[in-house]
C-alpha cells in the first residue's frame, strides 16, 4: 500500500475516533467527521465506489475536505 493511501486512512481513523468522542456534546461536528471517515474508507475499499467516482475525483475530494473542515470548525 502506498504512503499517501496509508496517511489518508490514518486521518480518517483519527477523524472517526474524534467524531465518536465528541458525539455527545456536538452532534453536528461528529456527523461531519464520521461521514468524512466513511467516505474515505469507502473510496479506498469499495470497487463500486471507485467506479462511480471515475471522472469526479476532484469533486469528491472537495466534498470530503468540506466535511472535514466543517467538523473541525464546529468544534472550535
Amino acid at each position: 500500500m502506498e504512503l499517501g493511501r496509508v496517511l489518508s486512512l490514518f486521518v480518517a481513523m483519527l477523524a472517526l475516533a474524534y467524531g465518536l468522542s465528541v458525539a455527545a456534546t456536538n452532534w453536528l461536528a461528529a456527523a461531519c467527521l464520521i461521514q468524512f471517515s466513511i467516505l474515505t474508507a469507502a473510496e479506498h475499499d469499495s470497487a463500486r465506489v471507485q467506479s462511480l467516482l471515475e471522472g469526479h475525483e476532484a469533486a469528491f475530494a472537495s466534498v470530503k475536505m468540506a466535511l472535514l473542515l466543517a467538523g473541525l470548525l464546529l468544534l472550535w
